[in-house]
């Protein structure tokens, strides 16, 4: 009986050896599948009498949340320089802060916007956004039944 358990741990972390392995590689495949490289330029806002921050709002969708938007923003005008910045949940509304009062500012944007074909698809960009999850949880899947089974059939004939 311990070399059964032995045996199915063994298969289990190979499992998730291969998977480890394979996961990065997957990943990258699936995110340049699933989005375009964008850059928007002259995106102008204006900050009041007593502002720091302003609104600009993108071409198109962010492919990527707001916790991490994998953006960047740079002023063109007045100065020059990356900025911080906030993307709203709607993914087109992007906040700047760190901006000098009454003052009018150009920004360019360099984000990931959604594969046209991708987008058009039913479902197919939330699928490929949990493509990673899927997977993890598929091969345990694969795994846990694969190993239970081979040892009902070990038990069934031996």
């Amino acid at each position: 009986m311990v070399s059964k358990g032995l045996f199915a741990l063994v298969i289990i972390g190979f499992g998730f050896f291969t998977l480890s392995v394979m996961i990065l590689p997957i990943s990258n495949q699936v995110n340049e599948l699933r989005t375009d490289s964008q850059t928007d330029t002259a995106l102008a806002c204006s900050t009041g009498a007593a502002a720091t921050s302003c609104t600009i709002t993108l071409s198109s969708k962010s492919a990527y949340e707001p916790v991490a938007p994998n953006m960047t923003v740079t002023e063109t005008s007045p100065g020059t320089g990356t900025k911080s910045f906030i993307l709203d949940s709607n993914l087109l509304d992007v906040a700047i802060s760190g901006l000098s009062p009454s003052t009018s500012y150009q920004f360019t944007v360099n984000y990931f916007k959604v594969d046209p074909v991708v987008e058009g698809a039913t479902s197919l960009d939330s699928i490929l956004k949990r493509f990673n999850l899927i997977l993890v949880i598929g091969t345990l899947i694969v795994l846990v039944v694969g190993v239970g089974l081979s040892f009902n059939y070990r038990n069934s004939f031996g």
